[in-house]
């Protein structure tokens, strides 16, 4: 069984006072390993967490050094991920081709979401 590297932050979260379940959290965060990405529209979801409480936690997980934070564009035209992910704001070019249905995305910052990889 592969350890949870969340798992040592359960008490910097539960002093946090989030209002959430800490254990099941954990868990279900047991499931992401070194480079993975974290989507948290699937944490709010799987755990029926307000999507702003969501944010607020992996903002704080982010602080803490367990995972660092990401752009990715999603395609305007196919709604999926364009393959381009990026560290700042300004790496964003002006236009960029989706990998899946080659359609040009002008203004990918409009189409951007953050997402968090583990580290």
């Amino acid at each position: 069984m592969q350890l949870n590297t969340f798992a040592k932050a359960a008490p910097l979260l539960k002093e946090q006072n989030f209002n959430i379940d800490v254990d099941k959290f954990l868990k279900f965060m047991g499931h992401y390993h070194h480079n993975d990405w974290i989507y948290p529209s699937a944490i709010h979801r799987k755990l029926k967490i307000d999507i702003k409480v969501v944010y607020s936690i992996l903002e704080l997980l982010t602080k803490e050094n367990y995972m660092e934070s990401y752009l990715q564009i999603i395609c305007p035209n196919c709604r999926r991920y364009t393959g381009f992910s990026y560290k700042n704001i300004g790496d964003i070019p002006e236009v960029l081709s989706c990998l899946n249905c080659d359609f040009e995305v002008g203004t990918p910052l409009d189409h951007a979401v953050i997402v968090y990889k583990v580290l």
